[in-house]
């Protein structure tokens, strides 16, 4: 794979004193000629410098010959002047500070009344002027970013691949970061250029190269009043920008790897050139990232680019690949820099762009909560200093109509923004588990804390508020089990599903956290309750078959996030039960649940063999899957045995203790240390995690 950066670049090293010097003292010398580092500011005072005195005024001096010498100077050599104004430097525009809080430094200077400050996200962003004035040389040189810049637009020699990818968006993708009529939009509007230059049969022109790079450094300024289906121009065509090309290479990468379009690599000789094509759309992606990072002013393209990249990896390096972490990092700050966690207090926003803005937060705080419980790392996104709203739940071609339809769309909506007309909406996922993030974010502050008394009343105040929140989602949006055979497309059952458990894992870490290990879990009936549904649910996903979209993907997701730690409670709750003989609580089948735990194994077993679910050998979760099967079946096998009458419960013999508690812990951080049978030494690779509805 031919690398992402260019053939590296050595500096040529200049050194002051790399000059030849000539020693007066040296005899053989042609005129006693003598090196002087600054001629120019200090007399010579060298006492040992022969027929030369320092008493001699200068006018007596013999006038010197032109030196000559073998040591050219370097044509290459660099030279410095104060005249001199950088070659290659940083627009002032790129480094704009962005949004500027109520306690920044803007805020606290001296202010006359035309000049007051205004805590709002448009005052901020032009608060330093946009002066193409010049700061600093490049991180990257004009000819390496060119390199890369054209690199990334030969990506669109797939430009009819891509432009079907984003149109079978509509029919499968259920949770896109913007509008699906903004995406179409962008990547119609890329056509012209293709055609122009013929992008789609010849390597880009060095004209268009140039072009994409001097509109990607300016700052992306959206007019008062910009229609939402005029909002391409200013990045499209003659405008075309890296963040779109970056932003559109992930999300059609992504859709690839979730099987649209599979009809296009069915070519026996090439058995290959899908995993190729996503692993160049990802590289394109990725490098419109690093030169977004250099030279284009933070604007919201920027953002949605970052976060489908950051997806885009996930899907490859998994939640706990240091890749992913880097890259929510900086979406947080590019977040953070468009002032996207604050509602916008100017009047002038268009309505189709603060019903976008509001619909990216929720979508990243959800991912955030999502990547730190997985982690067990701080969140980034606080509820605590954003004051954003959840969007409305609004229909996607309602978003970027006239202002006259939205208006009567938002009018048709009930007191809490829910539509009225029990319709699935894109915005509707996005808005139950915003919802159900911002009680994990509680979980998630009083779970490294020391468990007292004060803490459990929190968790179980949390644990009653997120029943109550449950019940206040719209009907048609709760999953019932029955919904599969009732006239819903399976899409949007999948949706219910991760929706369902999204909010209920939240309860499963309460009664997790809450649980110490000073009451026998098989009396623990919440936990044991709760572990139940997740895993039950989580098994539905795997009798559902799509040939044209991956769903085993989305299951295979849900097994590793929800059912393997449901699962390892219900597993430990059948080791002890085997120890002691306790029965379980009335609600709680044994044989269900060997019978659940069973056709979990055997979906953990088949993953390694199936192509898209990213679990075969040599993939990311391949160990994972095998070392959560191995562990299962141990313990599934032991307690079916038939008990030996001589051996008492509590013997060596029978008691299979595997640290199953340890897979149920809220990040799932227990597998490490966890020892498996002679052989099996690989190391624990965490795996592609992410969902194409995440």
């Amino acid at each position: 794979m031919r690398s992402l950066y260019p053939t590296r670049y050595v500096p040529h090293q200049f050194h002051p004193n790399s000059a030849p010097r000539h020693s007066p003292s040296n005899p053989g010398i042609p005129d006693r000629c003598f090196y002087h580092p600054a001629p120019l500011t200090k007399r010579n005072t060298d006492d040992n410098a022969p027929g030369r005195s320092k008493e001699t005024p200068d006018d007596l001096r013999p006038p010197k010959r032109k030196r000559t010498s073998k040591f050219l100077p370097r044509p290459d050599a660099p030279s410095f002047s104060f005249h001199e104004r950088f070659t290659d430097a940083v627009p002032m525009t790129t480094n704009q500070p962005g949004y500027l809080g109520p306690t920044s430094y803007s805020a606290n200077l001296p202010q006359d009344e035309v000049n007051a400050f205004v805590p709002d996200r448009e005052a901020s962003m032009a608060s330093e002027g946009s002066d193409y004035e010049m700061a600093h040389q490049h991180p990257l040189t004009k000819s390496m970013r060119v390199q890369m810049a054209t690199e990334v637009l030969k990506c669109l020699r797939y430009y009819p691949l891509l432009q079907e990818l984003i149109g079978l968006l509509q029919q499968y993708a259920q949770t896109c970061v913007v509008p699906l009529p903004l995406e179409i939009d962008l990547i119609n509007g890329l056509g012209s250029i293709v055609d122009r230059f013929n992008l789609v049969h010849s390597v880009p022109d060095p004209r268009l190269v140039a072009k994409v790079l001097d509109n990607s450094s300016r700052p992306l300024d959206i007019p008062d009043g910009l229609k939402a289906r005029d909002f391409h121009q200013l990045c499209t065509g003659d405008n075309i920008r890296l963040e779109v090309l970056g932003f559109v290479f992930a999300t059609a990468g992504r859709a690839i790897s979730f099987g649209l379009a599979n009809y296009h690599f069915t070519d026996p000789a090439n058995p290959n050139s899908k995993s190729r094509l996503i692993d160049e759309l990802l590289r394109a992606s990725t490098t419109c990232t690093i030169l977004c990072t250099l030279i284009s002013p933070v604007n919201h393209i920027t953002v949605w680019m970052w976060y489908e990249n950051y997806m885009f990896t996930v899907m490859m390096s998994g939640f706990s690949g240091a890749p992913s972490w880097r890259r929510f990092g900086e979406l947080a700050s590019q977040l953070y820099a468009l002032g996207l966690h604050r509602e916008p207090t100017a009047p002038n926003v268009p309505t189709w762009l603060l019903e976008t803005r509001r619909r990216v937060f929720s979508t990243c705080f959800l991912q955030d909560k999502t990547l730190s419980t997985f982690l067990g790392r701080p969140i980034r996104l606080s509820k605590r200093h954003a004051d954003m709203k959840l969007p409305l739940d609004l229909d996607d071609s309602d978003i970027v109509a006239d202002e006259a339809t939205l208006s009567r769309a938002i009018a048709a909506l009930d007191e809490h923004g829910w539509n009225t007309e029990r319709r699935y909406l894109r915005t509707s996922w996005s808005r139950m588990r915003c919802i159900s993030a911002t009680y994990r974010e509680e979980i998630l502050d009083v779970a490294l804390s020391k468990l007292d008394s004060d803490v459990e009343r929190q968790l179980l105040d949390i644990s009653r508020r997120i029943r109550e929140s449950w019940d206040a989602f719209p009907e048609h949006l709760r999953y019932w089990p029955n919904c599969w055979n009732e006239k819903i497309t399976p899409y949007i059952c999948l949706m219910m599903v991760i929706a369902h458990q999204t909010h209920w894992y939240n309860e499963f870490i309460i009664r997790k956290l809450l649980d110490q290990g000073q009451t026998p879990i098989t009396s623990n009936l919440e936990l044991l309750r709760v572990s139940t549904s997740l895993l039950s649910t989580t098994l539905t996903l795997g009798t559902i078959r799509d040939r044209l979209y991956d769903i085993h993907k989305e299951f295979l997701i849900e097994v590793i996030l929800c059912g393997i730690p449901s699962a390892s409670v219900l597993a430990t709750a059948l080791q002890e039960q085997y120890r002691t003989n306790a029965p379980f609580p009335p609600g709680i089948s044994r044989p269900e649940t060997i019978r659940m735990l069973s056709v979990l194994i055997s979906h953990l077993d088949a993953a390694a063999h199936l192509d898209s679910s990213s679990a075969g050998p040599g993939e990311a979760n391949y160990n994972l899957c095998k070392k959560a099967s191995k562990a299962f079946t141990k313990i599934v096998d032991h307690v079916l045995e038939p008990r030996a009458e001589q051996v008492t419960p509590c013997t060596t013999d029978t008691d299979l203790d595997l640290n199953l508690d340890l897979f149920s812990a809220p990040g799932l951080e227990a597998f490490e240390g966890m020892e498996f049978v002679a052989g099996d030494d690989a190391n624990i690779d965490w795996g592609a995690m992410t969902q194409w509805t995440l």
